[in-house]
């Protein structure tokens, strides 16, 4: 009976080793900007920023959510008096770092200041 006992509770470690990867949970991010536009103007940068991505999206009434193969991300515009406020909540399967610079850039996109890449080509060549 001891050996059977053991013999269970060594399958049951094997199994539960296996599966433990699978429930890591990923890391996640947030920030807000108030946007000096209206909610529509928000969601509609929103819209563009994933169409310059090119990544899978859905859209809700006040959300937009994009997915990439090792996280997601998700964009949220609300009514803030004449503004509009944009919260973006970011995962990334095992970097807050990424998560985090997403963050920074998903912000600067929908503020409307000039992209990362647009930046890089208007800098003076040495």
């Amino acid at each position: 009976m001891n050996v059977n006992l053991l013999s269970i509770g060594l399958a049951s470690f094997s199994v539960a080793s296996m599966a433990l990867p699978a429930l890591a949970r990923p890391e996640i991010a947030s920030g807000d900007q108030l946007l000096d536009t209206n909610v529509l103007e928000c969601l509609s940068r929103a819209d563009q920023f994933i169409a310059n991505l090119g990544v899978t999206s859905d859209q809700g009434a006040i959300d937009r959510t994009g997915y990439f193969e090792d996280g997601s991300f998700r964009i949220l515009c609300y009514e803030a008096g004449e503004e509009s406020l944009a919260i973006v909540f970011a995962s990334h399967q095992q970097s807050m770092e990424v998560a985090s610079n997403f963050i920074r850039m998903a912000l600067g996109e929908l503020q409307g200041t000039q992209s990362l890449s647009q930046q890089s080509d208007s800098s003076p060549q040495p």
